[in-house]
């Protein structure tokens, strides 16, 4: 199902209250993280006006040849080295005060890309050549409807075509000295909205995760989705590149959190080397991210988006702020720097995940690199429910096991289907999944071990991902659910690790006027619970024969469970 990632009317009503982009105060970092390493110059620019190219259009057409003005903002680093390049996308907002209306006057257009001067500053400042370039033509209905990402396309090309001018002392364009500043071989692109969707379409469908531009860019070597949905047919699959997205709770542009669906196709790519990370950042919006846009209005029925808990533009920005320049870190600093930014990142394989991140309340979901795991359960079919990704058999006592296929589904089109509970509430990314349910404690999933995969001693953690169902009468509402999580060795000795408590999501239930059972106002979400295998004490983990989840904490329950699987130590 697909959510409209625009509320015309809503905006159009509140232009007026559309606040004016000022400097923002700086954040405070979290412990290790060094914000200021250079003196920064940052400034608008302007590289004129040109037009771009609609080749669906016949050449008489007036709608073949697309006028663009080429404005962003960027920042240098005062400094005489070179930096790597970030890249920053807004999202489809206002683009002309008449929303069918291109072009607009420079005084009218609405300067979008304005919105992330914060990001851009602070990005010089911690050492990397920034710009957030204006891609309102990308959007803008008003000059005929071209295929999505081929004005991006074109536009990027122009904007990073100049700076690579201007890094070969070609051009002064941008006014700031920018002669081998840029290292125009280590580039990463951050895309809002719509500008992280289509970020990932450009990379992956001309190959910029492998090769330059014959004008003087790429490859590229990481992409952040900052509230971006899945909003186009092909924007899917996810490219293969070290990815993150940033998924806020309370996002009401994006209501479903589509996004998601980027992680939810990297985890069944086989050949995928690189990890992808995604963040349900809670009490965070759609809009704060861009300062330059007005608050998002508030979620009914949803106790973790009223106003008196909402992050402030502030607090998001600044998570923003440490949240991209650690992700850097993982790319491009020291092997002990980043060690630590993984670390913060709350994606370090050999500890538990986190609960928090930069000081805001967060749930990391980590799907690594897949020659640092070995899978279990994805589940990747229903057989999964008998023997696991190895060949171990898998024994089921007194659980009610269901297979949820990936996507969204009522029960009439697929029977049997009713646990999964698609009709009735939200989980962002519709994930393929198990949903397991007990009445009786002492319930538990057991699987075994083939004698090929027995030694654990070259993996850090276990992990998977679990979320309660807020909807099953088996659990009590408004309580967590915990488990325990036993290994078995060679020598029948056992080792147990009881889970923490599985939350029970924020949210209502309310009335369902369309299928059977009740709806849940809020997301359903499935993070990443990692265990690091070294709290299981007194087992050979050189010889592990059995993994089992017992689920001995209650008297009954009903879980989402996916991604069983061993992970590697730290890189």
């Amino acid at each position: 199902m697909k959510v409209p990632c625009s509320r015309w009317l809503w905006l159009l009503l509140s232009v007026a209250l559309i606040p004016i982009s000022c400097r923002q105060e700086e954040p405070v970092p979290a412990p290790g993280l060094e914000l200021e390493r250079f003196p920064a110059q940052v400034t608008t620019y302007n590289l004129g006006e040109t037009t771009i190219l609609q080749d669906q259009f016949p050449e008489e057409s007036p709608f073949r040849h697309m006028p663009v003005r080429l404005e962003g903002v960027i920042g240098v680093p005062e400094s005489d080295s070179q930096h790597p390049v970030v890249l920053i996308m807004h999202g489809k907002h206002i683009e002309c005060p008449v929303e069918f209306e291109w072009p607009c006057s420079a005084e009218e257009e609405h300067k979008n890309y304005e919105g992330f001067t914060y990001l851009v500053e602070a990005l010089a400042k911690a050492g990397y050549v920034a710009l957030a370039i204006n891609v309102n033509a990308e959007h803008t209905l008003g000059f005929g409807e071209g295929p999505p990402t081929v004005r991006t396309q074109q536009l990027i090309d122009l904007h990073l075509g100049e700076l690579a001018a201007a890094n070969a002392v070609e051009s002064d364009a941008f006014g700031l000295d920018l002669s081998g500043r840029a290292d125009m071989t280590q580039m990463v692109w951050l895309g809002h909205s719509r500008g992280g969707d289509i970020a990932n379409w450009i990379i992956r469908d001309q190959k910029l995760d492998r090769s330059a531009r014959e004008i003087g860019y790429g490859p590229v070597q990481g992409l952040i989705h900052v509230a971006a949905p899945a909003a186009f047919i092909d924007s899917l699959p996810a490219v293969d590149l070290p990815t993150a997205l940033i998924l806020p709770a309370c996002d009401w542009d994006v209501l479903a959190l589509t996004g998601q669906q980027f992680y939810e196709s990297a985890r069944f790519d086989p050949d995928r080397v690189n990890f992808l990370s995604s963040i349900y950042l809670e009490h965070a919006n759609h809009n704060y991210f861009n300062s330059t846009l007005p608050a998002d209005p508030l979620l009914d029925d949803r106790p973790d988006c009223e106003a008196n808990v909402l992050l402030d533009p502030q607090a998001q920005q600044d998570f923003l702020v440490q949240y991209t320049i650690d992700f850097l870190q993982t790319l491009y600093a020291e092997p002990d720097l980043a060690q630590a930014a993984y670390q913060r990142l709350g994606i370090l394989p050999s500890e538990p995940a986190p609960d928090e991140l930069y000081g805001a309340l967060a749930k990391t979901t980590l799907a690594p690199a897949k020659p640092d795991t070995r899978p279990l359960i994805r589940p990747e079919s229903e057989q999964e429910l008998s023997v696991n990704l190895l060949g171990g058999d898998v024994q089921l006592t007194g659980i009610q096991a269901t297979f949820c296929p990936e996507g969204y589904y009522v029960p009439e089109s697929a029977p049997g289907t009713e646990p999964c509970k698609r009709v009735n509430l939200n989980q962002p990314g519709n994930p393929q999944q198990l949903a397991v349910q007990w009445e009786d404690s002492g319930a538990e999933f057991r699987t075994s071990m083939p004698k090929t995969a027995v030694d654990w001693s070259q993996y850090a953690a276990l992990q998977l991902r679990v979320a309660l169902d807020p909807l099953s009468e088996l659990n009590v509402e408004g309580q967590p659910l915990s488990f325990t999580v036993e290994l078995v060795d060679g020598r029948d000795r056992s080792s147990h690790v009881t889970v923490s408590d599985v939350e029970y999501p924020p949210g209502v239930r309310l009335p369902n006027d369309h299928f059977e059972g009740d709806s849940f106002s809020g997301h359903v979400t499935m993070p990443t619970l990692r265990i690091p295998l070294e709290e299981f004490e007194g087992i050979d983990l050189a010889n592990i024969t059995e993994i089992a989840l017992l689920f001995d904490q209650t008297q009954a329950g009903a879980l989402f469970i996916a991604d069983l699987e061993m992970v590697k130590g730290d890189s």
